[in-house]
C-alpha cells in the first residue's frame, strides 16, 4: 500500500507550487514541481539521492537507509513489508521564490 493510497491523496504533479514555511508558519520559500517520476526503490539513482538528501557524502547509502526504515515502519503497521521493487514517487522541484541572485 502506498502512502498516497493510504491517505487518499493524488500523486504530485508537474507545475504545482508549494509554500515552504518555518516552524512559526512564516513562508521561507515557494517551490514548483518540475518533474514527477515513479521509480522502483532499487532503481533510485545516486543523482536523485544527492538532490533529496542534500549531500554528496554517501548520499545513496543514506537515502536507502532512511527511506527503508521509514517504509518498514509505515508498512509494518498494516502487516506489509517494503520490497526492493516497491514504487517510489520522486519529485524534483525548483525554488521560484525567493529568486536566486
Amino acid at each position: 500500500m502506498s502512502l498516497y493510497k493510504h491517505y487518499n491523496v493524488a500523486l504530485p504533479k508537474v507545475g504545482i507550487k508549494q509554500s515552504k514555511t518555518d516552524f512559526d508558519g512564516k513562508t521561507k520559500a515557494i517551490t514548483e514541481n518540475i518533474s514527477v517520476h515513479t521509480i522502483p526503490y532499487n532503481k533510485i539513482s545516486k543523482e536523485y539521492a544527492v538532490l533529496d538528501m542534500e549531500t554528496t557524502i554517501e548520499s545513496l547509502k543514506k537515502w536507502k537507509k532512511a527511506h527503508w526504515a521509514f517504509f518498514e515502519s509505515f508498512l509494518g503497521k498494516s502487516g506489509a513489508q517494503p520490497t526492493e521493487e516497491m514504487l517510489i514517487v520522486c519529485v524534483r522541484f525548483e525554488t521560484i521564490w525567493p529568486e536566486k541572485p
